[in-house]
């Protein structure tokens, strides 16, 4: 009878699982185990590329979202990780029009997302401001779809770009009676940005308290003491033991704070803003950016490395915190404190090297196109950077595969790992992925640098082609460092000889420490960003 009980159970279970994995409308179709193990890895890796769009990591989202169309059998599933990739393009990275050619594959390719994909596009063009192909999409979408379900949207769409495009005024030429037709005019140097650090968004209390134990602390409208603790009650903030009405609170010195919250304690400088969200407190550092740098350089490289390799770095770091911040203004922070996006441990890390290649560089920023570059970059390169479209989906000019020999001579250039069958086939099934009786894994794609992108593993019932980094490679399997790698059998067992720590694309750390000796900054960023410039900023 429990037997029986237990094998009901199992069926009951197997029919939930489908039903939350399939889409509704999809469900007609019987589902092999292998398609429903596939359905279930499409489905992770999509929930994962909204995890790292979240912490910065755009080129790594594309590349889950690939992986999910890679494996599910389900159009509809497909589709959506399209529409997520053409998000991440037109939203994060700069590449809208990369965006539009995905709407337009999805709307050829799967006839039953065509008015969707088409009525995205035409939106995805009307936040460009471009009307004119805007009106066109739309006017086809009404055309083609004139009881689709986007219909309304449409039509008050293209009303709103008529009334925007009869309040446009006219744009006359400036005039300027003093200036020569050559003249050339001086560039002009902005304000400092600063930057919104998350520290934390976890804990349910916290401390502020003085760098120094000297200077006051004072707060909006709530005076001014030494140490100040805040905590929550019933969704509202509690300073000191009472409510207070403010949603939030932010803490100013004319010297240094402390902040201590769960495990973790920082000093910084600048301001401390303290509110709620999603029943946690929200603790950020509003920080100058190259204040914020003088902790980040030494943080991510060697304080001791060369004087040029510690201003490449401060460089590069500038740029990739400048670029989230003109991407995340619609979020409630512009930077995470840690490896998510760049390693920030405040004041006590700062360092005198670090601090005189900040202040050398201060404003610099890399530009392609005169646009902020999302700059990249990895531990080691393994003699080769990486192609970032290779990689990650989509590519950039200035991340492209090249040799880099000056890598090899750092740390982390080559590794070795070896793993027996059966601790393969384990790992695998622990992530709902069978492949019983492994017999072979090769290369079955490789990138312009020779990473193997995807491999194929046969086993006793047929193969699987799976991509290395997120999955055989990935930190929950085998936890490869690179991709960079040959694969050998012998026996039973594995070895994953390979070379490189990171994703490999863009500026390698371990390479500009070496290059540092012999090269320039500058030159040093030209070699890992090829086709950008620096540009003084503020």
């Amino acid at each position: 009878m429990k037997n029986r009980i237990a094998i009901i159970q199992k069926l009951l279970f197997s029919v939930l699982v489908l039903m939350l994995l399939i889409p509704a409308g999809a469900q007609a179709r019987k589902y092999s185990p292998v398609e429903l193990e596939d359905q279930a890895q499409a489905q992770w890796h999509i929930n994962y590329a909204s995890y790292l769009i979240d912490i910065g990591k755009y080129f790594e989202a594309l590349e889950q979202y690939d992986t999910a169309v890679d494996y599910s059998p389900v159009a509809k599933t497909r589709v959506n990780a399209m529409f997520g990739k053409a998000m991440v393009l037109s939203t994060f990275l700069d590449a809208p029009e990369k965006a539009a050619d995905l709407y337009r594959m999805v709307g050829r390719s799967y006839p039953d997302y065509a008015d969707t994909a088409l009525y995205r596009l035409g939106f995805l063009y009307y936040q460009m401001n471009k009307f004119d192909r805007a009106k066109s999409v739309f006017q086809q979408y009404l055309r083609y779809f004139p009881k689709g379900k986007f219909k309304y949207q449409a039509e008050a769409v293209i009303s709103s770009m008529k009334v925007k495009q009869e309040q446009k005024p006219e744009q006359k030429p400036e005039q300027k009676p003093d200036e020569k037709p050559d003249q050339k005019i001086p560039e002009k140097i902005g304000k400092e940005p600063s930057l919104r650090v998350c520290l934390s968004r976890k804990v349910t209390s916290m401390t502020v308290t003085t760098g120094s134990g000297k200077d006051k602390i004072c707060t909006d409208d709530l005076g001014c003491e030494r140490k100040y603790k805040v905590s929550l009650s019933s969704n509202k903030l509690i300073l000191d033991g009472k409510v207070v009405s403010a949603n939030r609170i932010k803490f100013k010195s004319t010297g240094t704070l402390k902040v201590k919250y769960g495990s973790e304690s920082k000093k910084v400088r600048g301001i401390i803003d303290v509110s709620i969200r999603k029943g946690k407190l929200l603790i950020l550092n509003l920080v100058d950016i190259e204040d914020y740098l003088r902790s980040v350089v030494p943080a991510e490289s060697y304080a001791s490395w060369p004087t040029e390799t510690l201003k490449a770095q401060a460089v590069a770091a500038r740029t990739y915190a400048y670029y989230q911040k003109k991407h995340r203004s619609h979020l409630f922070y512009d930077v995470y404190a840690d490896t998510y996006d760049q390693m920030y441990a405040g004041v006590d890390r700062e360092d005198k090297r670090a601090d005189k290649a900040v202040k050398a560089t201060s404003g610099h920023v890399l530009l392609y196109k005169d646009k902020p570059i999302l700059s990249q970059y990895t531990a080691n390169s393994g003699g080769f950077t990486a192609d970032a479209k290779a990689i990650f989906g989509a590519g950039k000019a200035y991340l492209v595969a090249h040799k880099d020999p000056a890598s090899l001579k750092g740390k982390m250039a080559s590794w070795t790992k070896k793993y027996s069958r059966k601790d393969i086939e384990a790992k695998l099934k622990k992530i709902g992925i069978s492949v019983p009786g492994i017999r072979s894994i090769t290369a079955l794609e490789r990138g312009p640098s020779g990473r193997i992108v995807k491999v194929r593993i046969k086993y006793k019932s047929g193969h699987r082609d799976l991509r290395t980094r997120t999955t055989l490679g990935s930190s929950r399997v085998l936890k490869l460092p690179d991709i960079l790698l040959q694969i050998d059998k012998k026996g039973d067992s594995y070895t994953f000889k390979g070379r490189g720590w990171g994703h490999g694309v863009g500026y390698s750390q371990w390479g500009a420490a070496e290059l540092g000796k012999s090269k320039k900054y500058n030159e040093i960023l030209k070699f890992y960003y090829p086709g950008s410039s620096i540009k003084r900023l503020w």
